[in-house]
């Protein structure tokens, strides 16, 4: 009795804790908005005219920036699922 306790109490131990264990807990954060982006705060994009040199300069700025907090986001993602 006490062999088949001390079994059952040694198999709950090693799997109850990996179980428990919840991988959406370290599911990737949406990352901050860029302050790149604030010039193009509130417009809908359909309505960007890519043909106005300023506004095409920051809607590219913008999604580089948006590219590269992604990475960063994808990054520290990574890094937390590698403990």
């Amino acid at each position: 009795m006490t062999l088949r306790f001390l079994a059952t109490s040694l198999l709950a131990a090693t799997t109850l804790p990996a179980l428990a264990h919840d991988p959406a807990a370290h599911s990737r954060r949406p990352p901050a908005k860029p302050a790149e982006c604030a010039a193009l705060d509130g417009k809908d994009p359909a309505t960007i005219d890519p043909k106005n040199p300023t506004i095409k300069a920051a809607y590219d700025k913008c999604e580089a920036a948006k590219k590269d907090a992604r990475k960063a986001a994808d990054a520290a993602a990574e890094a937390e699922h590698d403990h």
